[in-house]
């Protein structure tokens, strides 16, 4: 695997693991990269929680490739990016990796985590678009957007989980 992808996988998980141990007041620990999908595996609540990553992105592909081209100091990496209509796109994206994650096969126990690159979209506005959306079948217990968003004039911005599919609930 591409260490750099690798390292963004476990980066994602990591920081999902440490915002459900904040949140739900039990430590989620990464135990190991799993041998094939889905990507890690964390213990919580005494059970293995395994965890698919993927990213959505604000257009088709030249996004991603500004970014990940970008990350790697590629030669042929975009100087710039532009995107018409952003938060319908993002929200668009979200929806299209959901339904390309839901054929195939994980397994019980997978949550599937979302990784939305900082940008213009808030968190605020992409949960208010989403909600608009019908979520395809899956077999993951949970699914959930994750990423630092934007601050606005309407938004904190940060770091934020949007559970389109929650599977936790606060410990009494």
């Amino acid at each position: 695997m591409d260490p750099l992808q690798e390292k963004f996988e476990r980066g994602v998980g990591d920081r999902f693991a440490s915002w459900i141990s904040a949140v739900y007041g039990e430590p989620c620990i990464f135990l190991r990269r799993a041998d094939r999908a889905p990507d890690l595996v964390y213990l919580y609540r005494g059970s293995e929680l395994f965890i698919e990553i993927t990213a959505a992105y604000y257009d088709e592909k030249k996004h991603a490739e500004f970014l990940w081209k970008g990350a790697k100091n590629a030669p042929d990496a975009p100087a710039s990016w532009f995107g018409i209509n952003p938060d319908k796109s993002l929200a668009t994206a979200v929806i299209t990796r959901i339904a390309a994650k839901a054929k195939k096969a994980y397994g019980s126990n997978t949550a599937l985590l979302i990784e939305i690159p900082p940008g213009v979209t808030s968190a605020e506005r992409l949960e208010e678009l989403l909600s608009a959306q019908i979520l395809p079948d899956t077999n993951f217990i949970g699914i959930f957007v994750v990423g630092n968003f934007p601050l606005t004039t309407s938004s904190a911005g940060g770091y934020r989980v949007l559970a389109l599919k929650p599977f936790l609930h606060h410990a009494d």
